[in-house]
């Protein structure tokens, strides 16, 4: 704490004994190398931002089961991937890489010449080996990677060379690795692998190395550092040595200092933003145009104000009566009203849905058919629904329920989601009211979030919510067809599957899933998507509700400026952070 203290002297007589308790508790842990903790925090050459790390930080080691902010989530401040994915362009942009290329079963990939640690030693393909070894040797979160890789080797230095795997061979997949995994420096983490290494089994040494807190000034690539925490808050320092400078003509980024700050709950960020406390926010706020009058911006001024990247959806446990009968689900689908969901549960940050599973606007709209979801798509409409009820043998009975064709009732269902997610309680609502209005006996319930992740994982459920694939990325929309369609990793309800929960199983899809990856004339992605889709409208494997934004991607201009936007999208609306959003801090500027 001296050092702590140091930082302090003097500040006393200015902000009162109460203030200097403040900064005492607000830096109370922090990096243990390096000069005194800065405690205050220059408003020009500070950034504010919050919605990404909820709760106290337990640890800075991307390997940790849960790292905290920005050793997660794709965030390249610290530690960087080889490429940023740009939601806007559909196009992965350079970070530590600057150029891929694939070549029969090979992807190349090349490093810049000055990639470098924060330490100025080179960040070279033995790096990025050693990370990618590091997720095969043991079971860490993007283990799954070596799913589509067979080996990987150095091409020299600054080149490595992927070999795709034989029998899951996947280009789209290849995109998503090369986005999405920070590169580790292997002098860090190699010495403390070796020390882990008598532990005994694989999982044992993994659990060693995660013990490693990383909280002492860890050393990335990125442009900033991780200057000190607490409880409230989590501060980052700008590396003014960083490699990446060259790609910006020599110049940095022009936060000195980005710190995020951990609120009690969505109202109290928003009003941090509304009062220009934070700069910067990724949390859902209900009316955001109300704010537009004190200087908070999104993406677009007018509605959706966000761009949708994401399909929310409603599973369904197709093993069992009546969600095995497409009739059933058909039905389901035209008695949900969309346009409530989108004015109600998430105040117009959607546009209107359409059928289907593929995004009509965007970088996807090219594989979406009008004329395949009019011929095929659900939409609202309750008549239909009774219609294709009764068509396919259900009656009701005098209590207006729905009776199954072989004279049983349809038993009573639930509808569940995560309690405390407001906008998903609201959308299961507006969801249930429609479906008992054409005699589904079904009621919401809202569980506390380990239930609910437990019962969906497990296949344990009637009807519940989920977000398939929760972002934006270089695989979509084969991803989210692949969450919710493909068979390949099929078990029955009450063993645990991380996709399709729900249990769908169709051989014409499944080809189309392993075919679609591996195509590269336009042409043929095109049809292949168009007909993935088709069966999709056709047998209702879920119920999509709505589009929703990857990032609730907001910020004040009270005192800094220049954020992108769609009349300024020199950067996607990625947070300044994600993927290729990164390039944003070098482009907003204090406010005069």
């Amino acid at each position: 704490m001296a050092r702590l203290i140091r930082g302090l002297n003097g500040l006393g007589g200015l902000l009162g004994i109460g203030a200097c308790a403040l900064l005492l508790t607000a830096c109370d842990s922090g990096p243990g190398a390096g000069g005194d903790i800065v405690t205050s925090f220059p408003r020009n050459k500070t950034l504010y931002v919050g919605g990404f790390q909820w709760g106290a930080p337990v640890s800075f080691n991307p390997l940790h089961v849960t790292p905290a902010w920005p050793a997660t989530g794709n965030m390249n401040l610290i530690y960087e991937s080889m490429f940023g994915y740009n939601q806007i362009t559909g196009q992965l942009e350079g970070i530590l890489g600057t150029e891929y290329r694939f070549e029969d079963d090979k992807l190349h990939v090349t490093l810049h010449e000055k990639s470098a640690w924060q330490d100025g030693s080179p960040l070279t393909s033995e790096d990025v080996l050693y990370t990618f070894e590091l997720h095969k040797k043991y079971n860490t979160l993007f283990h799954a990677h070596w799913n589509y890789i067979d080996t990987i080797v150095a091409a020299g230095p600054k080149e490595v060379v992927f070999t795709l795997s034989k029998v899951n061979y996947n280009r789209l997949m290849m995109l998503d690795i090369i986005s999405v995994t920070f590169i580790l420096p292997k002098k860090i983490f190699r010495p403390i692998e070796q020390n882990a290494s008598d532990a005994g089994s694989e999982a044992e040494v993994l659990s060693q190395i995660r013990e490693f807190k990383n909280d002492s000034i860890p050393l990335g690539s990125g442009p900033y550092t991780l200057h000190a925490y607490s409880n409230q808050k989590i501060i980052l320092e700008r590396v003014d040595s960083y490699w990446g400078a060259v790609k910006y003509g020599g110049r940095l980024p022009a936060p000195q200092y980005l710190i995020h700050m951990a609120y009690t709950g969505n109202d109290k960020f928003n009003l941090a933003l509304q009062q220009g406390n934070l700069d910067l926010s990724q949390t859902f706020c209900p009316q955001i145009w109300n704010k537009f009058s004190k200087g908070v911006g999104t993406w677009y001024e007018k509605e959706p104000y966000y761009i949708p990247a994401m399909i929310p959806a409603l599973l369904m446990g197709l093993t069992k009566a009546p969600f095995d009968d497409v009739a059933f689900r058909r039905a389901c689908a035209h008695a949900i009203d969309y346009e409530k969901i989108k004015t109600l549960a998430v105040y117009g940050y959607t546009p209107d849905l359409k059928p289907g599973f593929i995004l009509p606007f965007g970088t996807e709209k090219e594989y979406f058919s009008e004329q395949d979801a009019a011929e095929f798509g659900p939409t609202y409409d309750p008549a239909q629904a009774r219609q294709i009820l009764q068509d396919a043998g259900y009656s009701w009975g005098a209590d207006s329920l729905l009776i199954a064709p072989d004279g049983a009732k349809v038993g009573s269902l639930t509808a569940t989601c995560p309690a405390g997610w407001t906008d998903w309680e609201t959308t299961v609502k507006i969801a249930v009211t429609g479906l008992r209005a054409v005699g589904v006996d079904v009621r919401e319930k809202f569980v506390e979030y380990p239930v609910w992740d437990k019962n969906l994982k497990n296949g344990l459920f009637d009807f519940t919510m989920r977000t398939p694939h929760p972002e934006a990325s270089p695989s979509c929309p084969w991803m989210r067809f692949e969450k919710v369609m493909s068979s390949k990793e099929w078990a029955p309800p009450g063993q645990v599957m991380y996709e399709n929960e729900g249990r769908y199983k169709n051989p014409r899809a499944d080809a189309l899933l392993r075919d679609l990856p591996q195509l590269t004339d336009e042409n043929k992605i095109s049809r292949a998507y168009r007909e993935l889709n088709a069966i999709f409208m056709k047998d209702i494997p879920v119920i999509a509700l709505m589009y929703r934004p990857w990032h609730f991607y907001q910020f004040s201009t009270r005192h800094w400026t220049n954020f992108p936007s769609e009349k300024n999208p020199y950067a996607p609306p990625q947070c300044l952070m994600v993927g290729a959003g990164v390039k944003a801090l070098w482009e907003i500027a204090p406010a005069k």
